[in-house]
């Protein structure tokens, strides 16, 4: 189990850069944590122009039997929609065992390992990854020294990170409730700057209430677009993000949940699944897992 490994070596210096993670993912900031608990109230914030769709994201759970199609009762969709190609999909099929992820799958994902977490004191490793039972499980938890243990997976699209100036991306997970932990999903910068822009969804506190945020172009410590919806990361739910120039559009599900055509990123992007520590200082005996199923990416018909 990850939480019973000794602590990591030292940070390397230039880990983060290589791994394309961000200034911003490492700087202390809180990322995922919120000021509600699990059953806090709705929040809309918005600058500029952000249609919200409220209620219509059921926060139950997809029930699973013994003749789901799918792990999460939902099958990775096969083929793109109308007007875009897939030049990703994955559904983790194949087992790999704790701290063998990147043998298998290392052709497909860039793992984050030897930095800081977002809030500065946990530590990216790729020991918490395994695949079983057609699921990605980010286990998390606090060594026996204190240090928190994070996972960040980075999708190679051709082989590669990033390169995308636009795309359709979804992924269908859940996460236990696990106290002090939190997970975002985002674009970031290929050039890792923050001022290329920042959007997360779903973002927040494991088992909690899923937030979406866009960070404003031109002072991006801000949340031009900061909500809250109605599905709990607790629960299997598929969180779509739809990028094109002019708007970005997030669904749940399926359904439309929010849309902006305001602080749109323009540089080339790359998505991101990372979760880690809140405050850095989350309980000793909190542990459990980020489950994902599968995750797709697609970009507009004629872009390669």
């Amino acid at each position: 189990m990850s939480t019973e490994q000794a602590d990591a070596p030292p940070l390397a210096a230039a880990a983060s850069a290589a791994h394309g993670a961000g200034v911003a993912h490492g700087a202390g900031l809180g990322r995922h944590r919120t000021a509600l608990g699990r059953t806090g109230r709705r929040i809309a914030v918005a600058v500029g122009s952000l249609v919200v769709v409220a209620g219509i994201v059921a926060g139950s759970a997809t029930a699973l039997t013994g003749s789901s199609p799918d792990p999460s009762g939902e099958r990775m969709p096969t083929s793109e929609r109308g007007g875009w190609n897939r030049v990703f999909s994955e559904d983790f099929d194949d087992d790999a065992a704790t701290g063998r992820f990147e043998a298998g799958y290392g052709d497909r994902f860039s793992v984050y390992h030897g930095f800081a977490d977002t809030a500065g004191t946990g530590r990216y490793q790729s020991s918490v990854l395994s695949a079983h039972d057609g699921l990605l499980d980010m286990h998390l938890g606090t060594t026996a020294a204190g240090t928190p243990l994070a996972g960040g997976i980075v999708p190679l699209v051709d082989g590669r990170w990033g390169g995308q100036t636009s795309g359709r991306y979804s992924i269908r997970m859940k996460s236990d409730p696990v106290d002090g932990f939190g997970v975002a999903v985002l674009l970031w910068s290929d050039e890792n700057k923050w001022s290329d822009g920042e959007v997360d969804f779903p973002e927040g506190a494991l088992g909690a209430p899923a937030f979406l945020n866009v960070h404003c172009l031109a002072d991006p410590a801000q949340k031009c677009v900061h909500e809250q919806t109605s599905a709990s990361l607790e629960d299997w739910h598929t969180y779509t993000i739809e990028w094109k120039p002019d708007r970005m559009s997030f669904f749940v599900d399926d359904e439309l949940v929010g849309s902006t055509d305001k602080d749109i990123p323009t540089a080339r992007m790359h998505l991101v699944v990372q979760a880690g520590s809140n405050d850095g200082h989350p309980p000793a005996d909190a542990e459990g897992s980020l489950l994902i199923d599968w995750i797709t990416i697609d970009v507009p018909q004629g872009r390669s």
